[in-house]
């Protein structure tokens, strides 16, 4: 990939604040030479609002309206070459054609890292935008959409794979939601069983989440709340954990079939991977060495994939599936 290759372009960037990977983009992209402006692209943060957003965008319209009016009104005087939005799941149409007005110089690209069911009226926002990539390829192929999956951080890039002792022959660190707790119950108890070491960092949001699940969700009527963790998990301490780890585990949202960040953060760390995303199978980064699919409803644990040999991956995947291929790609620059 060239160096700099947003040399003097200014970008406009709206997206969600989660797990610091809006400073990534903005990071990279600066580092391929670009000026860039970062908006959290939701008008709201509490946990209870954010349940409401899954209803409907409709009762924070008014709120999200004057957030989005407010940011124009700071760049308007601005010549951007690109508007990126990363989901759009809070701007209106409205808003959109506002901007689009103001801004008719820059390109609008719109970039999904959610699937298009679990955004509520996304696909009437997409006459707003000159490019439309997503991560998920059943919604590339039914809505007519590029695909471009998601990427690795440099962090998680890794020259070699070369341990052999490892602290944990299995992990798992990420949010419990839909039956995510329900399939790590039946994945831990297997490990457990067959003696293998294990580390599993079951995060929630808040306590409330916790207690609300504990009614709705069958899985957590016998925990307690010690056995979940409310604290994120640092970036570099996620990767001193999957690098200590012989194979790690990632269970997808089961509305979604794209690659999910976690899958791709292996692909740079050239760890092994266990998940229940049998579209995996669908991409070159592939390999029945490196990755094991399960099923969801009655995960079964193949104990000769820990023994099997990483194979490691052709150099030009690696670059593909980087943040910097990703940012280039989501603006037009690169080929996806």
């Amino acid at each position: 990939m060239k160096y700099r290759m947003l040399e003097n372009k200014k970008i406009l960037l709206f997206c969600q604040y989660f797990f610091n990977y809006e400073n990534k983009i903005k990071g990279k992209m600066e580092e391929l030479g670009a000026k860039v402006d970062l908006y959290n692209e939701m008008s709201i943060k509490s946990t209870r609002d954010r349940a409401l957003l899954k209803i409907s965008s409709q009762f924070f319209k008014k709120r999200t309206e004057k957030y989005y009016f407010n940011i124009l009104s700071e760049v308007v005087d601005n010549v951007y070459d690109y508007v990126l939005f990363i989901d759009c799941e809070m701007p209106t149409e409205d808003i959109l054609s506002m901007y689009r007005k103001k801004m008719r110089q820059a390109k609008f690209c719109l970039h999904m890292w959610d699937s298009v069911e679990n955004l509520k009226g996304i696909s009437k926002k997409f006459k707003y935008f000159d490019l439309i990539t997503t991560f998920d390829r059943k919604d590339a192929k039914k809505h007519g959409l590029i695909l471009r999956p998601l990427f690795f951080c440099d962090e998680y890039r890794k020259k070699d794979n070369n341990i052999v002792n490892f602290e944990y022959d299995i992990s798992f660190v990420g949010t419990i939601h839909s039956d995510r707790y329900k399939i790590l119950k039946k994945i831990i108890k297997q490990a457990e069983y067959n003696s293998l070491k294990v580390y599993f960092y079951p995060y929630l949001q808040s306590r409330f989440i916790y207690y609300f699940y504990r009614i709705i969700k069958s899985e957590f009527r016998h925990t307690s709340i010690q056995d979940f963790k409310f604290e994120k998990v640092l970036s570099k301490d996620i990767v001193d954990i999957i690098n200590k780890s012989k194979v790690v585990v990632d269970i997808q949202h089961p509305a979604q079939s794209g690659l999910t960040m976690r899958t791709l953060e292996m692909i740079g760390m050239k760890k092994k991977l266990i998940t229940t995303n049998k579209d995996v199978t669908e991409y070159d980064l592939y390999n029945q060495n490196n990755i094991m699919i399960i099923d969801r409803t009655h995960p079964v644990l193949d104990f000769n994939f820990f023994k099997a040999v990483y194979k490691e991956l052709e150099k030009d995947k690696y670059e593909y599936y980087s943040l910097g291929r990703w940012c280039l790609d989501v603006l037009g620059v690169g080929e996806c």
